[in-house]
């Protein structure tokens, strides 16, 4: 049968849960990591205001170990900020002065396990609401294919990461393939809550977990759409601003 031009176009796969990663090839693909609520929306403040590098490590005794060496280092787990870090894991913490032009070192509760799980992909970078346009581009443009990786709760789906997942989806439909019900069930999920993202992920049990918290403003503000013009991109070691 002869191929036709729909035949050729790159693919689209969405990773519901780092648990399904097994399931996906990385080798030659661009792999997009999503933690909305909040690596990767962290990941792309951070570097919009002017962070030189976000350096990604999967443990807190790694990062102690870049502690002890006097760099800057920034975690949570569980949602909660590591005692003697320097910063937690909000966005709204790599906004000032005092971090422009630094290297900081980053470990979190799923994303960045999930950037590290990612290695052996052509490229990696992070993927959120706030920098959505700046990845929609990207990804047209390399015109490769993608893995839209949610990172997920501890292995568990979550439905901002989908919802992200989606929205790629449905920007990108026209110019790449769809070829599994994980990818067409979020773009169909995007589509029917597009309109009210913010009260419908109010009702998931991943907000509800993290609202406990106290940091409803970072989930508003991971949810919302300030568009930085940023692609992280790890340099082999950590994200830079493309």
């Amino acid at each position: 049968m002869t191929n036709t031009l729909e035949d050729n176009r790159p693919i689209l796969e969405v990773c519901l849960t780092p648990a399904l990663w097994d399931q996906h090839d990385p080798k030659d693909k661009n792999v997009v990591v999503i933690d909305i609520i909040r690596a990767t929306s962290t990941i792309a403040s951070a570097l919009h205001h002017g962070v030189k590098k976000m350096i990604p490590v999967e443990t807190v005794e790694e990062a102690n170990t870049w502690l002890e060496k006097g760099y800057l280092v920034a975690g949570e787990r569980d949602g909660i900020k590591i005692p003697h870090f320097h910063f937690g894991n909000s966005p709204f913490e790599f906004m000032g002065e005092d971090v422009r032009g630094k290297e900081i070192i980053h470990t979190t509760t799923n994303g960045t396990r999930c950037v590290l799980k990612s290695k052996g992909a052509r490229n990696i970078v992070a993927g959120s609401f706030v920098n959505q346009d700046a990845i929609f581009d990207w990804i047209k443009k390399e015109n490769r294919n993608t893995i839209l990786f949610c990172a997920g709760w501890k292995d568990h789906y979550v439905m901002d990461d989908a919802l992200f997942a989606g929205a790629v989806v449905r920007e990108l439909a026209d110019d790449f393939r769809i070829i599994d019900d994980s990818t067409l069930s979020a773009k169909l999920l995007y589509k029917h809550v597009r309109e009210n993202m913010l009260r419908t992920v109010k009702q998931a049990t991943h907000f509800k977990r993290l609202q406990r918290l106290g940091i409803e403003n970072d989930i508003k503000f991971c949810m919302s759409n300030p568009q930085f013009d940023v692609v992280p991109i790890i340099d082999g070691v950590g994200f830079l601003k493309l």
